[in-house]
């Protein structure tokens, strides 16, 4: 009988890879839209040029993350790279970052496009692909190591929402430190892939560019594609954008905001660590195609319902629904790839087919969206984003694949 993921030190490992590395993010990113809007000063516009040259940097790294992660299997050049970025965090973002979107904002976004690019714009899929081979690898569900970085975030997140009403630079310092936990974890991790359970691990051939280059000739990659910039995309705009902002909108006292928002924020990572474990089971059951238009019924609904209510306990609870779309369409995405493509190229399936893709969304939409929402507010945006994702819901059930035999 196969042993407990509990009780192989490979699950623990790869759970401290999603724990450290979403601890850093949540200390950048959780409030990373607000600081931009009230600490900098830029309008909504600017926050949406300014996403749309994060995501256009990122989908080249992406590209070069997927295709070299995937030849390099479970050997840690790139995560090693990753790991230095998030230690220089603190320096480079608010001796750098900072100043220059305050006096040269072009220039600035140029720099923070490419930092944040390639510790966690790009570097999210990075890590995520990277912690579910090694759960392939040695026979666990990526769910069950994802959680712990659910849980970090939501932590990260708590913390941050405290640090940011004294001082938003204490965020990026405590990031920089996690960083430097990062490294210590790169030096004890010595992965042996004669263990693995997949002999597709075990392999000594690299792959070919031809092997690489075969995935763009197929129409169910395309497919894919469309589902990710519709859905995806659209979703990150709204989650990452435009929500945060919103929220913290509705109180007379903008620290309150901030406050609660953490406190809210921190819950539905709690809440997301939980259907993070059990969601691996309940997609085997009813299938990665399924979950996917689950995942995007719940994004749509989000967005729309947003755009109809003033309560802010009912804006809380649509806050809270987060957990139930992101933990579906995460773990949905590794089966539907896993199913419907050649195993040894995951890395870049995941990273140009749903990152990069994702980007690209941003990239085509983020600015636009963000000028119509200052201009023709907050409930039409709301109303016609959630709109446009219900139609992209249709597409999916029409066209994903079913369930397939590995390619």
């Amino acid at each position: 009988m196969a042993s407990a993921f509990y009780n192989k030190p490979i699950y623990w490992f790869a759970s401290c890879y999603s724990f450290v590395y979403y601890a850093a993010g949540s200390l950048v990113f959780s409030f990373y839209a607000i600081w931009l809007s009230k600490e900098i000063g830029l309008t909504a516009k600017q926050t949406g040029i300014i996403y749309s040259f994060n995501y256009f940097i990122s989908l080249i790294i992406m590209i070069v993350y997927g295709i070299y992660q995937d030849k390099l299997v479970l050997k840690k050049h790139l995560i090693w790279f990753q790991s230095i970025i998030i230690t220089l965090a603190a320096p480079a973002l608010i001796y750098v970052y900072e100043p220059l979107l305050k006096h040269s904002f072009y220039i600035g976004v140029i720099f923070g496009s490419f930092f944040l690019g390639f510790g966690w714009v790009a570097g999210m899929g990075l890590i995520d692909s990277y912690c579910e081979k090694i759960s392939r690898a040695f026979d666990f569900e990526f769910g069950q190591c994802r959680t712990w970085g659910c849980i970090a975030y939501a932590v990260g997140t708590f913390i941050a929402g405290i640090l940011i009403s004294i001082n938003p630079h204490f965020n990026f310092w405590a990031a920089s430190f996690v960083g430097i936990c990062f490294m210590i974890l790169n030096v004890s991790f010595k992965p042996d892939l004669s263990k693995s359970s997949e002999e597709v691990f075990k392999k000594k051939d690299k792959l070919s560019f031809n092997e690489i280059m075969s995935v763009f000739t197929l129409k169910k990659f395309w497919i894919f594609v469309i589902y990710v910039l519709g859905t995806y995309s659209l979703y990150n705009i709204y989650d990452q954008q435009l929500f945060p902002v919103y929220f913290t909108l509705q109180f007379e006292d903008i620290n309150d905001g901030y406050r609660i928002y953490g406190i809210l924020n921190s819950f539905q990572v709690f809440l997301e660590a939980a259907v993070m474990f059990l969601v691996p089971f309940i997609v085997n059951r009813v299938g990665a195609k399924n979950a996917l238009i689950f995942a995007a019924f719940i994004s749509a609904s989000r967005i729309f319902l947003t755009g109809h209510v003033n309560s802010i306990t009912i804006i809380s609870v649509i806050k809270l629904m987060h957990c139930l779309e992101i933990s579906t369409i995460l773990v949905s995405v590794f089966k539907y790839i896993d199913i419907n493509f050649n195993s040894r190229l995951s890395a870049t399936v995941f990273l140009i087919g749903y990152q990069v893709a994702g980007s690209v969304g941003v990239i085509l939409f983020s600015t636009f969206v963000g000028d119509f929402y200052d201009t023709a507010g907050t409930a039409a945006t709301f109303n016609n984003l959630g709109l446009i994702v219900f139609g992209f819901m249709i597409f999916a059930i029409f066209f994903l694949s079913g369930e397939k035999k590995n390619i």
